[in-house]
């Protein structure tokens, strides 16, 4: 697709086709062996958990599945 990927009129179409001619925006990355957290919901709880534990508990090895 072309830079304008987003644009009214490519939502548009897209939503013409049922959206059948989108590329992924991201890919998914590979889940490591362990984690020290896991969270399981990605919504502002879940990423403000995150941080809080990242930044004031130096847990640095979190997973956040949504």
């Amino acid at each position: 697709m072309s830079k304008n990927r987003y644009s009214l009129w490519s939502l548009f179409k897209q939503g013409l086709k049922h959206n059948k001619g989108w590329e992924p925006a991201w890919t998914s990355p590979q889940l490591k062996p362990s984690y020290d957290v896991i969270i399981i919901g990605g919504g502002g709880h879940g990423l403000a958990t995150a941080y809080y534990l990242a930044k004031n508990h130096g847990v640095k090895n979190i997973a956040v599945l949504e």
